[in-house]
């Protein structure tokens, strides 16, 4: 977990736009696991960039001289430029909250964040690194040691960015990895209290917070699974099987999830082609997200809400629970929000709104 100075840093270097890609996807990860830490990023983004949060001239005045005094500090240490109030002072209409509270509050942290980040400048090239993905989103990246991972929607892994070899990653979420093969380092997830060792493989594993089951998924190669909440207990995946692990009762169930054979990539690349069989088959339910298909099978409608709304970046409420427990099967690609919830309507017979990111089920 982040310290609360290296938080208010790196909040800091994002609001003066000097963050690296990592130091932002690092960022991200802390607000993935702490959305509280958003909140406070974008009511001081907002406080930083939108008048419409003061409702009087003298509140502007005020807020003004406030910044005044944080840009001096700002300039004096090299950090940014601001850009405050490019309109005349006008009354405006009245918000929540007064205005000259946040500022009171919210101004002492842009100067504690700056000074902050002023004095850890320096980065070790040896801490731990972090890719994270936003709701709505789906990437691929390269790891250090050359295996390939998909990190699906609201999901963050760490690894360590050393040189000694050492291959651990940290998963919150969702990921599907193509390992490269090295008999000397083995490859090792850690997902909640699971831990995935592979050598040479492809998997998929899916631990999101909130969700009641871990999912592990073998594509190819042999993973060994070992459950810290029963010591000693291991299971071994065969190509094209799935363990789903409950959390609070910690049994498992390992069913097939397909017979078809898949193509070697990562572990023994060959020639350019390689490239085309790092993906799965998109058929099969558990790794689909990876070609951008949303695939569900005899899903719980509170379930597949979640998936919704990470995939959509979205806020799904239920106002009549008689819905939550309907299960749904359904494959979609390229669709919006809008198609999806409408094709769901067909064969649910429930009622629903759409207001910008929220929707409402009854």
């Amino acid at each position: 977990m982040a310290s609360e100075e290296r938080i208010w840093r790196l909040i800091s270097g994002a609001l003066a736009d000097e963050l690296s890609a990592a130091e932002f996807a690092e960022m991200e990860s802390i607000f993935i696991n702490e959305p509280e830490r958003r909140v406070d990023f974008e009511n001081l983004k907002k406080l930083r960039l939108e008048a419409s949060a003061v409702t009087s001239i003298d509140e502007r005045r005020a807020l003004e001289r406030g910044l005044n005094k944080f840009d001096q500090f700002m300039e004096e240490n090299g950090f940014m430029e601001r850009t405050m109030f490019n309109q005349p002072l006008e009354p405006l209409p009245h918000s929540r909250f007064k205005s000259w509270m946040i500022a009171a509050a919210l101004i002492p942290l842009f100067v504690i964040g700056a000074w902050i980040m002023h004095l850890s400048r320096k980065v070790n090239v040896n801490e731990p690194q972090s890719l994270a993905v936003g709701y709505g989103k789906r990437i691929r990246s390269t790891l250090p040691d050359g295996s390939v991972v998909w990190l699906n929607s609201g999901s963050v892994i760490t690894y360590s960015n050393s040189e000694s070899g050492k291959r651990e990653i940290n998963l919150i979420g969702e990921a599907y990895f193509d390992v490269k093969h090295d008999t000397e380092h083995p490859f090792i997830v850690h997902a909640g209290k699971l831990n995935v060792v592979v050598l040479g493989t492809a998997f998929n594993v899916k631990a999101y917070k909130g969700d009641t089951f871990i999912e592990t998924t073998l594509i190819r190669g042999k993973v060994e699974i070992l459950n810290e909440a029963r010591p000693g207990s291991i299971i071994v995946l065969k190509p094209n099987e799935k363990v789903t692990i409950n959390k609070v009762m910690n049994n498992a169930q390992k069913i097939v999830v397909s017979n078809q054979p898949v193509a070697d990539s990562v572990a023994n690349p060959k020639n350019e082609d390689v490239v085309k069989n790092l993906v799965p088959n998109n058929e099969i339910t558990e790794t689909a997200w990876v070609s951008n298909y949303l695939t569900f099978k005899r899903e719980a409608f509170a379930d597949l809400a979640g998936r919704l709304e990470r995939w959509y970046n979205v806020n799904i409420i239920f106002d009549n629970n008689k819905y939550v427990a309907r299960q749904f099967t359904g494959r979609f690609k390229d669709q919006d929000i809008n198609e999806v919830m409408g094709a769901l309507q067909l064969t649910g017979s429930f009622h629903y709104s759409i207001n910008n990111n929220q929707i409402h089920i009854w």
